[in-house]
């Protein structure tokens, strides 16, 4: 596919439509309140809590409703819910397509790890999943996330991020009903914790709430790309030589299995997914953007953008928003690479096991499954918090195999960084200006720490050369002719001796 072509396919993808989203910080939506003998329903500290008082094999509805019909061929329901007292032998969960409290369909899971997907018609049910063994669902006092996806003719039904159903569309869409909210069965209390429907449609940039949308900067890749340049940009970088060497390798080895596979031999299944781990300013960032336009030009990826993103674009401040923006990122990321940086602060180490970021990592290696052929993540940050992330998890640690370590950079390469930012912004410098540089790198560089900067350090010194530089011939550039007006001395960098 021509290169105009993809990016239009990436254009013309539908965005996530925000049909109906509620985290129950006041009664907005109007959900009913009451406290009787048989039930009580009312908000809480942020949460919806909902009471059945009765015991038997009956049960309560609270139900809400919005402008949505379920004959879109594409939507989400996502709800996260905690069971927080009552009987284990029962069931929970969430309703839809309600006219009545005789006619709904349900989702259900129990205390003692089953779920059930059913219908009620005039009040005799219909059951289209029987009370089915599921270890994903937690018990007493932890959260469930319940997920119905509609994906044209199918439906899929999700706990906890795993999709363990899949029912065709025919049987359960064709209904007129708007009506969803929740049901207990006997007597059980539960709490809710948020409700969000979304849908696809081409006019969700109008209506997608920023909760659900993740936070990204897209690094596209040059349009008269080749992997010669690639090669040729990747050589051209300071330092980096073990890293260059293996991404040379990483070129041939997917060149040998794509030749192969050509000829009807057998090939080798190659994960693009990498852990970038060093210092900050060792040039992380650079790299993985130069891995999206290699995946493209190898053919893994058709377009070899980069969408960078963090903990803070992708986790969202309320149970279950997580996901949804982990979501956001991987459709835009899709043929391209999700670059995730600090990635160890979804997982930090004194972080408490609820944290949102679990939830962001778990959201990510279903849809990195899901997408196994579209998509490449690479992760990056420290490499003692980058140690820990990876082994916090199995499903991190069987999909990030490749792991790319990044040293400080030497004060001669902090010096030749400095020079292409002269070269880059058309400034020289002479040989006071650089046995100066030498003289401040190699003090940095003797004293560097953790968060040493690196390149990042190279740039703050030239952007306060240049300023220094102004300040020496402000007077007099009038005089002086193009050379010396791009011209950085020893004098320039004084301020950097004082400090050293």
């Amino acid at each position: 596919m021509a290169d105009a072509s993809i990016r239009q396919l990436f254009l013309d993808r539908p965005l996530a439509m925000l049909i109906f989203e509620e985290h129950f910080q006041d009664n907005r939506h109007k959900w009913l309140t009451k406290d009787s003998e048989e039930y009580t329903l009312c908000l809480q500290g942020n949460h919806y809590i909902f009471e059945h008082k009765r015991s038997g094999n009956c049960s309560w509805l609270t139900w809400q409703s919005a402008d949505f019909f379920y004959d879109k061929k594409e939507f989400r329901i996502h709800v996260v819910l905690e069971k927080i007292a009552g009987v284990s032998n029962h069931g929970y969960g969430f309703v839809w397509g309600l006219s009545d409290s005789r006619n709904f369909f349900e989702f259900v899971i129990s205390d003692t790890g089953y779920y059930q997907i059913s219908k009620y018609e005039n009040g005799y049910s219909k059951i289209y999943v029987a009370w089915k063994r599921c270890d994903g669902i937690r018990c007493l006092n932890t959260v469930n996330v319940l997920e119905i996806r509609r994906d044209g003719d199918i439906v899929e039904f999700y706990i906890n991020s795993l999709l363990f159903e899949k029912l065709p569309a025919d049987t359960l869409m064709p209904i007129s009903a708007q009506k969803f909210g929740f049901i207990i069965y006997d007597k059980i209390k539960i709490k809710v914790h948020s409700l969000i429907i979304s849908a696809d449609g081409t006019d969700a940039s109008s209506h997608q709430s920023d909760a659900t949308k993740a936070s990204f900067f897209q690094h596209e890749p040059p349009r008269d790309d080749s992997l010669e340049k690639v090669f040729a940009d990747l050589k051209a970088l300071v330092g980096l030589n073990h890293t260059k060497q293996q991404l040379f390798s990483l070129a041939n080895f997917i060149h040998v299995q794509t030749e192969r596979k050509a000829r009807g031999l057998k090939t080798v299944d190659t994960s693009l997914h990498l852990v970038l781990y060093g210092p900050p300013g060792t040039g992380k960032t650079t790299i993985a953007r130069l891995v999206g336009r290699l995946y493209k030009q190898l053919g893994c990826l058709q377009h070899g953008h980069v969408v960078e993103t963090d903990r803070a674009g992708i986790v969202g401040g309320y149970i279950g928003q997580t996901a949804l923006r982990v979501a956001d990122a991987v459709n835009q990321a899709l043929e391209g690479v999700l670059f995730i940086d600090e990635a160890y602060s979804l997982v930090p180490k004194d972080g408490a096991s609820n944290d949102f970021g679990h939830e962001a990592v778990q959201a990510l290696l279903k849809r990195m499954e899901d997408h196994r052929n579209q998509l490449a993540v690479i992760v990056a940050g420290y490499p003692e918090e980058m140690e820990y992330f990876i082994a916090s998890n199995p499903g991190l640690q069987s999909r990030f195999s490749r792991l790319f370590y990044f040293d400080h950079y030497t004060p001669t390469e902090l010096v030749l960084i400095f020079g292409k930012f002269c070269c880059d912004h058309g400034y020289t410098m002479d040989i006071s200006a650089r046995i100066a540089l030498q003289k401040i790198f190699e003090t940095a560089y003797a004293k560097r720490n953790k968060s040493f900067g690196n390149g990042r350090f190279a740039r703050t010194v030239f952007e306060r050369s240049i300023e220094q530089q102004a300040n020496r011939i402000a007077n007099s550039f009038k005089e002086i002719d193009n050379s010396a007006i791009s011209l950085i001395t020893a004098e320039d960098l004084k301020i950097f001796d004082l400090k050293s």
